[in-house]
């Protein structure tokens, strides 16, 4: 696969911002309160984000069924197919980790990607924009296979740690301390 197509893949479906309505948090609560309840025990995903380039822009974290066939599909096809599909953008956090709790239908297997759109205009731009996605595989010229960017959520909270790759040299991979 070329990287063209990552880029495409990743631009069309998975960061696109122009064709879905957002899902911001109010930029007054914390992200976790805005998008988990005080006190919620039901299934969730905390999903905690590391390796920023620097504290501009946008975070979004995207959550997709764990299949083949949605894993990066459009968010309206997804849920006009009543299908999971969930969009948090929220302002990158000035300092430490971003974290995004995301309430999800039911326990079960889920993926996600992340973007930390830096200049906030809602679409990846490869060659400055971080993204990445759970389990942090290696990002080459393909966007990952669904089982690399899988997780299980039980009853309770599940915790997905991401570090964020850009793109540097030939290929994309987390900054160097």
């Amino acid at each position: 696969m070329t990287m063209r197509w990552l880029f495409l893949a990743l631009m069309t479906h998975g960061f696109s911002g122009a064709a879905y309505a957002q899902e911001a948090a109010p930029a007054s609560l914390s992200t976790h309160e805005a998008n988990c309840p005080e006190g919620y025990t039901g299934p969730s995903v905390l999903v905690r984000v590391s390796g920023f380039k620097d504290r501009t822009g946008q975070l979004r974290v995207e959550l997709y069924p764990d299949n083949p066939e949605d894993f990066l599909s459009p968010g309206r096809a997804l849920r006009a197919a009543g299908k999971v599909f969930q969009r948090i953008d929220i302002p990158t956090p000035q300092a430490g980790d971003g974290e995004v709790c995301i309430v999800v239908p039911a326990a079960g297997g889920y993926a996600a990607a992340i973007l930390h759109d830096r200049n906030g205009d809602g679409k990846l731009n490869p060659f400055s924009d971080g993204y990445g996605f759970p389990n942090n595989p290696s990002l080459g010229y393909s966007k990952p296979d669904v089982k690399e960017a899988a997780f299980r959520v039980g009853e309770g909270r599940a915790t997905v740690d991401v570090v964020l790759n850009y793109w540097s040299g030939l290929s994309a991979r987390p900054l160097r301390k």
